[in-house]
């Protein structure tokens, strides 16, 4: 029973949390533009579609949970709610992670804040290649690759408004001229 109510607990609590999140740290804006500088984040309508899923899923896990308490499903409680815990909690890191997410865009470089790691400046000068790719088609556009001396030092989400992102950079003699397959 301390297990079912732990997962409860956290299927509830995490959800709360993110819609809080969400509702204080609002991102209308996806691009915004300042004299300086441009930085890109992913759209608010992403990040609040995500927070309703984790809405959605933590109460239809407490609800299913409950319904395996009083008997009307026949299922283990503790799997249910262990189940919509676990998606609940990856759900979470993953919004964190992509809300995390920034390219800022300078006159001469641009920092990058990716999904995981720390920040990374890159100078304009410095990159050596833009490859487009398709890693992350699932969530938009083609992404594309910044690399560095051989090394893939960026990945730049196809979220973002990547055409504004290569206007700043404006290093076209750089960029792969074939096109990735969809």
């Amino acid at each position: 029973m301390l297990t079912d109510a732990l997962l409860i607990t956290v299927t509830i609590v995490l959800a709360v949390v993110a819609a809080i999140i969400e509702w204080i740290g609002d991102i209308d804006m996806v691009e915004r533009h300042h004299s300086h500088h441009d930085t890109y984040v992913i759209s608010g309508i992403m990040s609040r579609v995500l927070v309703m899923a984790l809405l959605f899923m933590g109460l239809l896990g407490v609800m299913l949970g409950w319904l395996c308490m009083v008997g009307v499903f026949e299922a283990d409680e503790t799997v249910m709610l262990a189940f919509f815990a676990s998606f609940e909690v990856v759900m979470f890191v993953m919004w964190l992670s992509m809300r995390r997410y920034l390219v800022c865009t300078y006159d001469d470089y641009m920092e990058i804040v990716p999904l995981f790691g720390r920040r990374r400046t890159i100078y304009y000068d410095d990159i050596t290649e833009l490859r487009w790719s398709s890693a992350f088609t699932l969530v938009g556009n083609r992404s594309l690759s910044v690399i560095v001396d051989g090394k893939v030092a960026a990945q730049l989400l196809g979220t973002l408004d990547l055409e504004q992102i290569l206007l700043r950079i404006n290093r076209l003699d750089v960029l792969e001229n074939r096109s990735v397959a969809r």
